[in-house]
């Protein structure tokens, strides 16, 4: 059974010293985009050595589309659900952003069956699979709590091929 993908029509964002929540639509339209990627603050920083294609890697599954533009923005706080309780929705930074084409999707790929063409355009940090399976217990083990390390990998992975925007 496929994990319950993130609140799709909502985020929380940094104002000054406090949080709001908003419309993810209102929020992607006010960055120039159709859409967002959230990103952990470490991969954002990273985002500083990848050149203008950029792969990146969700668990599982995402709803990201080709042809479909994305604002990349940091995450100050992350999400969690709680067990029989809804989502805490994660916090952005939405004042640093990069912004890309979606030019290919792939769903359900084994964690091993990631190619190095594909690792050479991620972010310097997750450059083969024992990078990319630590990457992804690293940012879903909050969300989801009750899976342990190897069930978050065994999952598979979600790949986002994206043209950036030159900064």
């Amino acid at each position: 059974m496929p994990l319950p993908i993130s609140n799709s029509r909502h985020v929380a964002v940094a104002d000054g010293a406090s949080e709001r929540v908003v419309a993810i639509s209102d929020l992607a339209a006010s960055l120039g985009a159709d859409a967002l990627i959230r990103l952990h603050e470490d991969d954002f920083a990273a985002l500083a050595g990848v050149g203008r294609d950029l792969v990146h890697f969700n668990l599982e599954r995402t709803i990201n589309r080709v042809g479909l533009a994305y604002a990349l923005l940091p995450i100050r706080r992350p999400g969690r659900r709680r067990p029989g309780g809804p989502e805490e929705l994660p916090v952005l930074d939405p004042t640093r952003f990069r912004t890309g084409l979606c030019t290919e999707i792939r769903q359900g790929v084994p964690v091993s069956a990631v190619t190095p063409e594909l690792f050479a355009a991620s972010l310097p940090t997750i450059r083969d699979a024992e990078a990319l399976a630590a990457a992804l217990v690293r940012r879903y083990r909050s969300l989801f709590p009750d899976l342990a390390p190897a069930e978050i990998v065994a999952r598979g992975c979600a790949v986002t091929r994206l043209r950036l925007d030159e900064t």
